[in-house]
């Protein structure tokens, strides 16, 4: 695809200017030219480089206009193109001076998205996430018949029924929140790539329900997993559980440690310096939120035990916690076994046992700020019974 401008000469007014035309072609094939409405002298067009000679800022802004033009031309031929439309000069040039209008089902709409998605995020664990909510609206989409349904009939309707579609499921309703915030980002990229003229879900909101579970294991659980003789296939399971209590480790860092995750702190002792793994492969949080934590002897007993960070056992997150409901029946504990239990149990002992402040508990968790740790522990009767202390 070519898209070239042209001085017409033969149409000239009486002051020597003639007008700009745009010529585009695709496969050797062109379109009729249209006017860009951009007049100019002999003396001032140059052809080779497709641009007005000169810096005054008439100049400057009718070349900037020819740039936008091209520009223009350019995106509308590769959204064509990567829809798998056919696509001529002809229809390229109808598209652009709005005598014909491209339309857009919902679904190529979210094909656009996820081609967003893709192109934008490197980490595989957000773009898993993405994908899994992008695959069910899709999903919903064809559960109403509405594949074909054009872009711009999706309203606010459309996203209550899928609302509604959502609860037939007996989805968790902040599961559902994250999808409707991908409803209206799928909207919002269409207006930003002007497809649409109106956003429809600009003001759709659909809140989260307040949830804070900081449900953990007591000490004397802890104590009772770590001195249990276990067999060796759940043994390892066990370990690597305790080591996430010990360190505070969410699930995917805990499996990508490294050697080097691993040195001395300023204190002499050995500490852990961990990238948080959704921040590790990001372009856009660098040298972000990193894990702080000294290591105690039971971790550091647990990495001699395998040889290194990088032996300690590795599993997937679904058969982590299938694992776990099974420990969690051996051992006769109460509360649900999860991955994150671990990190919550964690936060319990550092604020509640050792007293520790939620500065530097948020900085062992890898948080930036305290606003989350409420979301992983919270002061017992314990705790205030040891600070406050009345004269």
């Amino acid at each position: 695809m070519r898209v070239l401008f042209i001085k017409r000469k033969n149409r000239k007014k009486p002051d020597g200017k003639a007008a700009i035309y745009c010529r585009i072609k695709v496969e050797g094939v062109a379109a009729n030219d249209f006017s860009t409405f951009i007049q100019v002298s002999d003396k001032e067009w140059d052809s080779e480089k497709q641009r007005i000679k000169g810096k005054s800022l008439r100049v400057f802004d009718e070349n900037t206009k020819l740039s936008q033009i091209h520009s223009d031309i350019t995106r509308m031929f590769l959204q064509l193109e990567s829809a798998g439309d056919p696509v001529s000069a002809q229809h390229l040039a109808d598209l652009y001076t709005g005598k014909q209008q491209r339309s857009y089902t919902f679904w190529e709409l979210v094909d656009l998205y996820e081609q967003h998605i893709n192109a934008t995020y490197k980490n595989g664990g957000t773009r898993r996430n993405y994908k899994t909510r992008i695959e069910n609206i899709r999903l919903f989409l064809l559960d109403r018949k509405w594949k074909k349904l054009a872009a711009d009939r999706f309203s606010l309707g459309s996203a209550d029924e899928f609302v509604r579609w959502c609860n037939e499921r007996d989805l968790d309703r902040n599961y559902i929140v994250r999808h409707t915030q991908v409803l209206k980002n799928i909207t919002e990229d269409a207006v930003r790539r002007e497809i649409l003229r109106v956003d429809k879900l600009a003001s759709f909101v659909y809140k989260k329900r307040e949830k804070v579970n900081t449900d953990h294991i007591t000490r004397q659980e802890l104590n009772e997993l770590a001195s249990t003789d276990w067999r060796p296939e759940i043994q390892r399971i066990v370990d690597l559980f305790l080591f996430s209590i010990y360190t505070g480790l969410h699930y995917q860092d805990a499996q990508t440690l490294t050697t080097a995750d691993v040195r001395t702190g300023i204190d002499g002792r050995k500490w852990l310096y961990k990238t948080r793994g959704k921040y590790a492969e990001s372009d856009f949080f660098v040298n972000e939120p990193v894990q702080l934590v000294p290591l105690s002897d039971k971790a550091l007993a647990l990495i001699a035990k395998y040889g290194s960070v990088e032996n300690l056992p590795k599993i997937s997150n679904s058969g982590f916690n299938d694992w776990l409901k099974q420990i969690q029946h051996l051992a006769g504990i109460k509360t649900k076994l999860t991955v994150k239990v671990a990190r919550k149990t964690f936060t319990n002992l550092m604020l509640n046992e050792l007293g520790v402040s939620e500065e530097s508990v948020a900085a062992m968790l890898g948080h930036t700020t305290t606003k989350h740790v409420r979301y992983y522990g919270k002061a017992n009767e314990e705790r205030v019974a040891r600070e406050v202390v009345y004269k």
